[in-house]
């Protein structure tokens, strides 16, 4: 049995082979029944992530950072400066919990919860798809020159990415 040579691990695959531009990637719509679950766990969670900072518990916010006044709340607890070590053993805990987590339900966890791939899948694509169509059509329209039209849709895109931000 010959072995084929790895020259795929001499370049990077997203650059042409002299490595002076970019080559972009495309990327279909996903459609199916698993992505429509998907979908409804993602958009639970991109609602969550957006309204996390207005729920309160036990009076004080779900989560709030406040270093100046040395203050900080997780899940409606409030820990000062004199309870670190409490925080320093619950951090400890979830990063334990977190590691374990990843490498049972990893691939479950960065596909459906992770708040990179729910911002980039349901809001970032979602605007790309809805303004530039399928990974054809964007295709094409990188391709074409420069048009009033082409410009609209990158300027409508990149101004709704810099939106949502906000």
């Amino acid at each position: 049995m010959s072995q084929t040579p790895a020259h795929f691990r001499d370049q990077v695959s997203t650059l042409t082979d002299d490595g002076l531009k970019r080559k972009w990637i495309y990327p279909k719509i996903i459609k199916g029944k698993l992505y429509k679950y998907r979908s409804v766990v993602s958009y639970f969670f991109l609602l969550l992530l957006i309204c996390a900072p207005f729920i309160k518990l036990n009076g004080e916010q779900l989560v709030l950072l406040n270093v100046i006044e040395r203050k900080f709340v997780f899940l409606g607890i409030v820990f000062w400066p004199q309870d670190f070590y409490l925080f320093v053993f619950a951090l400890l805990i979830f990063i334990v919990f977190i590691v374990l987590f990843t490498v049972i339900f990893g691939r479950v966890f960065c596909g459906w919860a992770c708040p990179q791939t729910i911002f980039l899948e349901m809001v970032f694509r979602k605007i790309e798809n809805w303004i530039e169509g399928d990974h054809n059509q964007q295709r094409k329209l990188d391709a074409a020159p420069l048009t009033f039209s082409k410009f609209l849709k990158k300027t409508s895109k990149h101004f709704l990415f810099s939106v949502s931000h906000f």
